[in-house]
């Protein structure tokens, strides 16, 4: 069974949606939280497998109970469920961990497919907020840009060749830009290749000529 705690501001809402989840068989709504305090509280009380929170609620928004589940009650997943699909909380959201980022407007059957799946593990993302943060990612990747002759590093290979600089592995890499290892080790060997480089050493010495560092 998935313990759900349901977090809303909109009681209407809120009664439906737990109406609805209550329906399916392997899913139990525990807690039900009109703000952010009382998110806090009950995490801590029922200790849910997943929170599902709205953004907009008054006092403590779902960003900072957001915030406060991830580090006091560690073992919940955190999906925010919202109207607000703006890239500025889509990025605060990914920060501080949330396991998936929902819109309203799914379909009944979909939003208890994602509650499933982050329950299982995976981080989902409704498209159109993916779409949002993907173009915002790649316009600041793009502001970030450096040219240095022929070549167009972007901001994460810029990023990349300072840590290598500071002699940090790809594992470190990873961590510090949100990225997995194999993905890390991708990104280098494609840097490499722009930069007609065959290792870290001449990385660390083609970053440092360049004033990358």
């Amino acid at each position: 069974m998935i313990r759900i705690l349901l977090a809303d501001d909109h009681t209407l809402f809120r009664s439906m949606l737990e109406e609805m989840l209550m329906r399916e068989d392997k899913l139990t709504v525990v807690a039900s939280c009109s703000d952010g305090e009382e998110v806090i509280s009950c995490c801590r009380s029922s200790l849910p497998d997943i929170a599902l929170l709205d953004i907009g609620m008054p006092g403590i928004g779902g960003i900072k109970a957001l915030e406060a589940i991830k580090e006091n009650c560690p073992q919940t997943k955190v999906a925010m469920l919202t109207t607000f699909e703006d890239s500025e909380n889509i990025k605060k959201a990914l920060l501080w961990g949330a396991d998936g980022y929902l819109i309203k407007d799914m379909e009944p059957e979909i939003l208890v497919m994602s509650i499933k799946c982050i329950n299982a593990g995976m981080v989902m993302f409704h498209r159109e907020a993916y779409n949002l943060i993907k173009t915002a990612v790649s316009a600041e990747s793009q502001d970030n840009q450096v040219r240095i002759g022929k070549m167009v590093f972007d901001g994460v290979e810029i990023n990349i060749m300072r840590l290598i600089v500071q002699g940090k592995s790809n594992k470190d890499i990873g961590a510090a830009l949100s990225y997995s290892e194999g993905t890390i080790k991708n990104k280098i060997s494609k840097i490499l290749a722009n930069a007609g480089l065959t290792d870290r050493v001449e990385l660390s010495v083609f970053a440092i000529n360049n004033g990358i560092v």
